[in-house]
């Protein structure tokens, strides 16, 4: 398998240049991408074209994300051979050894995203800014798709050649791009594998441009689709149970008759807008997961009915739960696409 490093630079500095010293002496294809960094800064990547990188320009910053497009459009058309890129940050916090490791890790797991994990907490000293911003991030992205990735924020990945011309479409231009990328792993089907590498920091990080909260919100956004369908159609099952029980219908037929018309909206709207995925055979699992909820929210609205307890309220206590059991089951049963 042959590989190559991926260096996206805005501004380096001499870690830069000690980088570059340490990768070519393992003889390393290098291309790195000047991100509009400005004269003062053209020595860097003059030393790095002397040592045998090739050097992309943009002439103003465009930010990371088109930086390591213009990378992989780069590699694509120009480097045939190429099996195997290997995304890595100017700033030193990269070492040549964990970018060894997950060219090895690549090489043993083919058609795999290779993921260079920090936050071992193994004694690492890493800045509380960093713990918090990943640790926040980790859990609303496992909430968000189900992916235990542990370092959501890392720069060092390894790309496999036949995901670049999706990765050179993918929206994103500035820090969003790698979460992005990270956000489309189960819709493309990709395997990825997460590798324990060094941590390391310089100036406790104070050069960072990743933003938390910002970033939390970017993985929010992809379950708000999913929240607004679900308020619509509870919406559309609320409002025809009342209809029903109104008519003086029996409470159980309410629910079932709501639930029904409500799912065939709910199931249209998730399949083309949410997860993507308008496969007809999904339908048959569609439908066995909401008959189950059917049952059980019949069941149980009726059993707290029975209690005194107001229909609507009780309808209430039972889909709430039953919410959160149906978001997990369409996501991982119903419209979880297969893996290589």
């Amino acid at each position: 398998m042959k590989s190559v490093v991926l260096i996206p630079a805005y501004k380096p500095g001499e870690k830069f240049v000690v980088f570059l010293h340490e990768l070519f002496k393992l003889n390393h294809k290098v291309v790195v991408v000047n991100d509009g960094s400005g004269e003062e800064y053209d020595r860097y990547f003059e030393t790095a074209s002397r040592l045998g990188a090739v050097v992309l320009v943009h002439e103003e910053n465009k930010g990371k994300g088109r930086a390591l497009k213009t990378g992989l459009k780069y590699v694509l058309d120009n480097m045939p051979d190429v099996d195997f890129v290997v995304t890595a940050d100017c700033d030193g916090q990269h070492t040549p050894k964990d970018i060894q490791k997950v060219i090895d890790s690549g090489r043993e797991n083919p058609n795999t995203i290779i993921l260079g994990g920090r936050f071992s907490g193994k004694g690492d000293k890493v800045p509380r800014r960093s713990v918090l911003g990943n640790t926040v991030t980790r859990w609303v992205f496992r909430l968000a798709t189900g992916l235990p990735i542990k370092d959501t924020q890392t720069g060092l990945r390894g790309l496999p050649r036949f995901l670049i011309p999706k990765l050179v479409e993918l929206k994103g231009e500035r820090f969003e791009y790698e979460m992005n990328m990270l956000l489309y792993l189960k819709e493309w089907s990709v395997p990825f594998l997460e590798i324990p590498i060094s941590t390391i920091y310089y100036d406790n990080n104070a050069g960072s441009h990743f933003n938390t909260f910002r970033d939390a919100w970017r993985i929010f956004k992809q379950i708000v689709s999913f929240l607004l369908v679900a308020i619509l159609s509870l919406i559309i099952d609320y409002s025809l149970f009342k209809v029903f029980s109104l008519l003086g219908i029996w409470i159980p037929l309410c629910y079932v008759f709501a639930r029904i018309i409500s799912s065939i909206f709910n199931f249209a709207m998730n399949a083309r807008f949410v997860f993507k995925n308008q496969d007809k055979k999904v339908i048959l699992k569609y439908y066995l997961v909401a008959f189950f909820i059917m049952i059980a929210g019949a069941g149980g609205t009726n059993l707290f009915a029975s209690l005194g307890i107001p229909e609507i309220l009780s309808k209430i206590m039972i889909d709430l739960p039953l919410f959160f059991a149906s978001y997990i089951l369409q996501r991982e049963f119903v419209f979880k696409k297969k893996m290589f």
